[in-house]
This record gives C-alpha cells, sequence and structure tokens, in this order.
C-alpha cells in the first residue's frame, strides 16, 4: 500500500554527494560498467542542474568523458532527449546539459542539446532569447570543433531572424574542422535567417573559401524543398506545443512556438540576393564562383 505523500520521504539535497565523492578517484571511474554509464551520467547531470557545484561538474565530466568513448552517437543522442525531457518536466535547470555543450565532439548530438537548452532556459528580464545569447556566448569558450559547430547550427535552426545580431560575426569563432562540421549538419527546412547569414559569412570570407559556401548556400536550397522561411520563435519554449523540435535539430514549421511570417520561393528570394551573388563572383576573380547557387536558387546569372 501506498504510504500518504506527507509520509514519505524526500531525498537530502546532498544525495548523490557520496557518489560524487567517490568518482574523483579514477579507479572508481574507471570501475563504471559501460551499460550504467547513461544512467549515472543522467543522475549526475539531474544533481547538478540542481546544485552547479564544481565538484559534481568534475565527476558529471568524468563520465561523459568515458560516455562518448564507449557509446556511439545514436546512445548519446537519446540521453539528450531524455534528458532535455526532465529539464523540460521542471527536474531539473538547463544547466544539466552543459556537459554535452562542453565535451560532445558530434556536431549533430551538441545541435539537439544546444536547441534544448536555447528553448528551455527561462527568459531573463522578459528577454526570451536569453538562452540563445548564453548559446553565443559559450561558443567564444568552447573548446571541441563538435562542439562549436553544434552551438551555431542551433542558432540557425531556431530561424528566427531576431537571432541575426546574436549570429553576426559567429563564423570567425570557427575553426576549419568545425566550419566542416557545420556546413554538414542536416537542415529540415531553410530559412531567411541562414540564407543571409550564410550570404554574410561569404562576404567577409576569403575568396579561398567560397566554394564550400557556395555549396551550402546551394544545398539551402534544395534541403528547403524550394520554399524559405521567415520565421518567429516563443521563446522560451510553451510547455504545451513542439516538444520534438526541442531536442531534434531539424523540425516541423507546424507548432504553436512557430509563426510562419513569411514564405519566398526560391526563386523569389534569389532574385532578390542576385546582386550580392554576383558581387561575389566578381571579388573571387572567377564569373563562374557562384554558378551553383545560381543554379539551385533558379536565377540568371
Amino acid at each position: 500500500m501506498k504510504r500518504p505523500r506527507s509520509e514519505r520521504r524526500t531525498l537530502p539535497a546532498d544525495y548523490l554527494q557520496p557518489l560524487v565523492r567517490a568518482l574523483a578517484d579514477p579507479a572508481t571511474l574507471a570501475a563504471v560498467r559501460r551499460e550504467e554509464l547513461e544512467a549515472v551520467a543522467f543522475q549526475l547531470a539531474l544533481y547538478f542542474g540542481v546544485r552547479r557545484d564544481p565538484e559534481t561538474a568534475s565527476a558529471l565530466g568524468g563520465v561523459y568523458d568515458r560516455l562518448v568513448d564507449e557509446r556511439d552517437v545514436d546512445d548519446r543522442r537519446a540521453f539528450v532527449v531524455e534528458l532535455a525531457g526532465a529539464v523540460r518536466g521542471g527536474a531539473t535547470s538547463v544547466l544539466a546539459l552543459l556537459p554535452v555543450l562542453q565535451r560532445e565532439p558530434d556536431a549533430d548530438v551538441a545541435r539537439a542539446a544546444a536547441l534544448a537548452f536555447a528553448t528551455l532556459m527561462p527568459a531573463e528580464g522578459g528577454d526570451g532569447f536569453a538562452g540563445a545569447r548564453s548559446l553565443r556566448a559559450l561558443l567564444d569558450h568552447a573548446e571541441p570543433d563538435g562542439v562549436r559547430a553544434g552551438l551555431v547550427g542551433a542558432l540557425l535552426a531556431l530561424g528566427d531572424r531576431r537571432l541575426q545580431p546574436v549570429l553576426d560575426g559567429a563564423w570567425r569563432s570557427l575553426p576549419a574542422a568545425a566550419s566542416a562540421a557545420l556546413l554538414s549538419l542536416p537542415r529540415a527546412w531553410a530559412s531567411l535567417l541562414e540564407a543571409e547569414w550564410l550570404l554574410d559569412w561569404m562576404e567577409d570570407a576569403e575568396p579561398a573559401t567560397f566554394a564550400v559556401l557556395a555549396g551550402s548556400l546551394a544545398r539551402l536550397a534544395t534541403e528547403g524543398g524550394g520554399r524559405v522561411l521567415e520565421l518567429e520563435r516563443e521563446l522560451p519554449a510553451p510547455e504545451h506545443g513542439e516538444a520534438v523540435t526541442i531536442v531534434r535539430a531539424w523540425a516541423s514549421a507546424a507548432g504553436e512556438a512557430v509563426t510562419i511570417l513569411r514564405e519566398w520561393s526560391t526563386r523569389e528570394l534569389g532574385e532578390r540576393l542576385a546582386p550580392r551573388w554576383r558581387d561575389l563572383a566578381r571579388r573571387a576573380g572567377d564569373p563562374g564562383a557562384m554558378d551553383v547557387v545560381f543554379e539551385a536558387w533558379d536565377v540568371p546569372r
């Protein structure tokens, strides 16, 4: 028989402290069985999201490093989904996601964690973009290329054009490997935010990098299915709505937290951006430098 709620025991605030202290010993960390890594990391992440102390952060980091070494990308993606659900349910704070945003080498997994962070972080002083701004701040301190790519990828995946000032110049914080990881991430839609951001990057880049950026801009037209969306998001995400969007980097635009302000065909937007593309081709000293873009966006050269 269940005990009345008033008689149930509540866990003390430091209930995991013995485990945290034990994991400071490398032998104890090494003794955690491979099949238990997700469960231990999950409990430590929940605990850290509430406690926010350096000792727990260190223990959690050690366990997550083993998770990276010994579990595959699908396992780690599932871990992020489960952790994001716990944050959404109020069991912990978005800080529980920090080990992924500091140590994850896979850009797609890092992007999923960053999306959860950006959409679930409470507003600060009425600023619903507090989570997105925090991601931008993390970018300047992140070390793994996968994390850097995932942070920028999450901001782009949000698709909200009001994030343009937050994203401005973010490409300068991306080493070559991080840039390559970002540009290879899949998309579910084409947003005006990303189309213009890629073009801004090209205008700030050396002509030698045009080919890879032009290829990404061309793929954006294809991956968007012939349409480009100007979006606004309700952030933080409402309690009921796009639960899937929070943990997936590619999401349907349908959902009560997303408003489509305008939709262009690729040709319509291409005609609007074409003068800037032609200027870039002249800068590159190669008349054909942007041909792949003009072709993908169905615009005359």
